[in-house]
């Protein structure tokens, strides 16, 4: 994955040097409609991949985050049942009250509905993460279309 970043990002660091390079070759060849349409073209590129790696970014970020909530969810869900077999075995013995048991089972009640509730919050996360990916996939295409629409324009051939 990160290869793949990589290579996006370098794509657009290509648009942005293409932009740069070609002033001048702007100034002989075209219209200034035309100039104006591709340097437009290569700048929505970039700023939409850079939007799109932000966002990436963040969504790995919330995913790292949600993994840890559910790792100390778990925990305390298993600390939980734990406590609550033993206010259980307890209660056997006749040493603690059924109130007490009761306590312990809704304790344990919460901690598994935590746990769902952020393996929910994972799987929304994830869905984020693969839109956030289609998006920076969507803007390398913009990138790569905009850098053979400059190229097109300077009467270049496109790199492949």
């Amino acid at each position: 994955m990160q290869n793949t970043c990589l290579q996006r990002f370098s794509y657009c660091l290509l648009a942005l040097a293409l932009v740069a390079a070609t002033p001048a070759a702007f100034a002989q060849q075209g219209s200034p409609e035309e100039r104006a349409r591709v340097l437009a073209q290569l700048d929505a590129a970039a700023a939409a991949v850079q939007a799109a790696g932000t966002a990436l970014e963040s969504s790995r970020g919330k995913l790292a985050a949600a993994r840890n909530h559910l790792e100390a969810a778990d925990k305390a869900r298993l600390d939980a049942e734990k406590q609550l077999k033993a206010t259980e075995a307890g209660a056997a013995r006749g040493r603690l009250t059924r109130a007490q048991v009761d306590a312990d089972r809704a304790l344990a009640g919460k901690a598994n509905a935590a746990v769902e509730a952020v393996r929910a919050e994972i799987a929304a996360v994830e869905a984020e993460l693969a839109g956030n990916q289609a998006r920076l996939a969507a803007a390398n295409s913009a990138v790569e279309a905009a850098s053979a629409s400059a190229a097109a324009y300077l009467g270049d051939t496109p790199a492949q």
